[in-house]
Formats: structure tokens, C-alpha cells, sequence
């Protein structure tokens, strides 16, 4: 009787060890991945297949996919989270016939539109999104993937919502921790383009056109999330792009593209400091036309400041250019795009060419063109060459090719498996080989 039990304690143990174990591995998938360059904007067609405002173009596959029926008009603005998850903004009310306002949310591991938590009932006729954010959680649960990611939402534009028993107006901000949508302290702005969270941090920038209780205009808002309260930022108007990168010479820098900055020196792009609110051109000069839009990548030069991208209309004939270091702004390869940059963004390091997007790869996107650089063969490539379109976003993103698997059922609860790492899973190996060798000579 005692052997049956000890034996059958053995196998217990046995199962929860390599159960427990066995969730921690499958919860965070990463090879194979695809690279993927998705799109949003106002087009009904692309190469004669119907996509409706919003796709992507696979890099490995070399082809346009769509995501389920699009929407049912523009797509203003696009972006991705750290998990690789599609945003999508604009002037359009349905998903298919799904109505779901002007803001949707594409899971990329399931290939879906998920429920957001709004709907077009919820925002008066005629809102439109022109600018979001966002920033995750580095940890989720399998439940999670099924819909919205724990990750804040920021969304701005020109409409008015109401939620959660409050209205907002132009802005409007999901709380992962409370689950639900809030509305934020009073801003008086007319138009807002562009938003950008500082990581790990409680300040989001707004680019646009503002105003305080004096009516003086702004062109740069700052909301602190800790005090609930905006801050006006002197010096910019007719912002284009916010861009926040804490590999940027340190963390409290900032790259802004503008029309007009007080400090003089300044022409189409300043640095930010966020410390002692200084503007630089630490970021270089555009001396001539206008910018639209910043990335930026450390290591592709011998310079640890690194290189900064910049797309729109200006450097004379090309539309996009490359600084690297302290250098000059110039045309990258020789077959440079000319036509005005609406949506631009960048492959990074991460050696990824077996998807077709090696560190330094530019796309591009306006009115009726879609270009890429490919930095293995230095030279850009068209991928579209029809015309009648409008694309106004792009985001390029890595992701794996299988969605991630449902878990295995475990003893444990969720707050418990979260903590099991790796580390702990050897421990508890070498704590079921001792704890066997114990049984085993007790038996005999």
C-alpha cells in the first residue's frame, strides 16, 4: 500500500512539473516569422482584388492579403503594438457590416477584428480618427489573444464619443488596468495629427493645433498621466510626426517634424529634450521642403548616434532621405522615390532576411505609389504600378506564422504560471530527479 502511494505521488508530481513547464514554453512563440508591411488608406482595389481601405503586402511571399472585408471608407491613420496587433483609424463606421465607429482593431494571431468596446453608436455621425498610440504590458494571458492585448489605447482626431458615462471630444484613451475606455482632462484643440507615448513613462504627446485659456495657439501638447493634466510646449506649430525612441542619443530625447519652430536654426525636423524642454538640431537639418514622417535605427553606422530616416517632399528631387551620424541628409540609393511621402517605416536590426527585411529596408506610400528599398540589393522596388489609390499610413511589423496555440490545461493558477520561467522549470527537473531516486530507494 505504501509503494502504490508513493508511486502514485511520483507520477503527481510528475505531471504538474512538466505541465507547469510545458505552459511556460508554448506562451511565447517566435520562430518562424513573416515581415509584414501593412497599409491603410482610400482604395477599393489593388492589383484588381478587392481589399477595402486596408491590407498588407507580405515580403516573404511577395503578394497582397486581405484583412477580411476592410473597411466601408478611408483609413486615415495605421499602426502596430509591440506585439505586432494592426490599429486602424479613419472616417469609416463598419468593418464589413460590423459597425464599429472609426476605430478598429486587427488581432494578428488569430487574423481578426476584435471587439474594441466601441461601436459607431457610441460616436456621432461624421467622427473621424486621424492618430493613435500605444503602449503593452510585457506579459498576457492565452485569454487575452483572443481580443484586445493589455496595452493603453490613445486615440485623437475630430469627433466627439461618448463612454463610460462621459463625453470626450477629439480624444479619448483605453485603460487596460480598468478595462474600459476614459475620457481625458478638457483640451482645447482644433485638429490633432499625430500622438506618441513616451515608454515607460507618464507623458503622451499630441501634435496639432491647440489653444489655452487665453486662446493662444500651440502646436504641441503634452498630457501627464500621473497628475491628469495637459502642458502646453512653446515653440512648433504645424506638426507632421512625434517620434520617441530611448535609443536616441539617451531617454529624454525626442525627434519633432514641423512646419515652423521658434528656435531658428531648426528646418523641418529639431530634437526635443524632454528633461529640460531645449530644442536642438542634434537631429540634423532639412533645409529645403517639408518632412511627414521619422523613423529611425542604431548600428547601421559607425557612429553610435546611430541613423534617422525621414520621408515627404523635399532634398530637391528625392522624398526620402538618410542621415547617418552627424552627417548630412541624403538620397538613399539611386533610384530614389519623388513623389510626396504620406506613410513611411523602417525594417530594424534583427536579422531578418529570410523574410525579406533586412535592417535599413525602407517603405514608402503616398498617392498612387508603394516603394520599398531592399538594403540586400540596395535599390527600390514598386509595388504597385497602378494608379487610383491613396495610401496614407504604413506600419512593417515581424510576427509568427501559426497563431499561438491554446495552452495545456494546468494545476496551476494563471498568477502562478505567469511566474514560471525557464529557469524555475530546470529547478523543479532537478527537483523531480531527487524526489524520484528518494521513492525509488524507498520502494526498494
Amino acid at each position: 500500500m505504501v509503494k502504490t502511494l508513493l508511486s502514485a505521488a511520483a507520477c503527481v508530481l510528475f505531471f504538474i512539473t512538466t505541465t507547469a513547464c510545458m505552459v511556460s514554453a508554448i506562451a511565447l512563440p517566435s520562430i518562424p516569422v513573416s515581415t509584414r508591411i501593412y497599409i491603410g488608406g482610400s482604395f477599393t482595389t489593388l492589383n484588381d482584388t478587392r481589399y477595402n481601405n486596408v491590407a498588407y503586402y507580405d515580403l516573404k511571399e511577395k503578394s497582397f492579403k486581405a484583412m477580411e472585408n476592410g473597411t466601408n471608407d478611408e483609413v486615415k491613420v495605421l499602426t502596430t503594438d509591440s506585439y505586432g496587433n494592426v490599429y486602424i483609424g479613419g472616417a469609416f463606421t463598419q468593418l464589413g457590416t460590423k459597425k464599429s465607429g472609426p476605430l478598429a482593431v486587427w488581432n494578428v494571431y488569430h487574423s481578426k477584428w476584435v471587439d474594441t468596446g466601441l461601436s459607431s453608436s457610441d460616436f456621432t455621425p461624421g467622427s473621424v480618427v486621424t492618430a493613435i498610440s500605444t503602449e503593452c504590458t510585457n506579459s498576457y494571458d492565452f485569454d487575452s489573444t483572443q481580443g484586445l492585448f493589455p496595452c493603453d489605447i490613445y486615440i485623437a482626431g475630430n469627433f466627439k464619443a461618448s463612454v463610460s458615462g462621459s463625453n470626450a471630444t477629439n480624444i479619448l484613451y483605453y485603460h487596460h488596468k480598468n478595462k474600459k475606455w476614459e475620457t481625458q482632462a478638457t483640451l482645447n484643440a482644433t485638429y490633432i495629427t499625430v500622438i506618441s507615448k513616451v515608454v515607460n513613462n507618464n507623458m503622451v504627446f499630441y501634435g496639432g493645433k491647440f489653444h489655452d485659456a487665453n486662446g493662444k495657439e500651440y502646436g504641441l501638447a503634452m498630457y501627464d498621466t500621473s497628475s491628469s493634466s495637459w502642458i502646453m510646449i512653446d515653440g512648433v506649430s504645424g506638426v507632421t510626426d512625434i517620434y520617441y525612441n530611448s535609443h536616441i542619443y539617451s531617454s529624454d530625447n525626442m525627434f519633432i517634424s514641423a512646419s515652423i519652430f521658434a528656435y531658428s536654426q531648426c528646418k523641418g525636423i529639431c530634437n526635443f529634450n524632454l528633461r529640460d524642454g531645449s530644442w536642438t538640431t542634434r537631429s540634423g537639418i532639412i533645409s529645403t521642403g517639408s518632412v511627414n514622417k521619422i523613423r529611425y535605427i542604431n548600428g547601421l553606422s559607425a557612429s553610435n548616434v546611430g541613423s534617422i530616416f525621414v520621408g515627404g517632399s523635399f532634398m530637391s528631387e528625392s522624398s526620402v532621405g538618410r542621415r547617418d551620424g552627424t552627417g548630412e541628409y541624403s538620397a538613399i540609393s539611386t533610384n530614389y522615390p519623388k513623389e510626396t511621402v504620406l506613410g513611411m517605416d523602417i525594417c530594424g536590426l534583427k536579422a531578418y532576411d529570410v523574410t525579406g527585411c533586412k535592417g535599413g529596408s525602407v517603405a514608402v506610400v503616398g498617392q498612387n505609389f508603394f516603394k520599398f528599398y531592399d538594403a540586400n540589393d540596395n535599390m527600390w522596388k514598386s509595388l504597385l504600378s497602378e494608379n487610383g489609390f491613396v495610401l496614407n499610413s504604413i506600419s512593417i511589423t515581424n510576427i509568427p506564422e501559426m497563431p499561438i496555440p491554446s495552452p495545456i490545461p494546468s494545476p496551476f493558477p494563471s498568477s502562478v504560471q505567469a511566474k514560471i520561467s525557464s529557469s524555475e522549470c530546470n529547478s523543479f527537473k532537478v527537483l523531480l530527479f531527487i524526489t524520484f531516486l528518494f521513492i525509488f530507494h524507498l520502494i526498494n
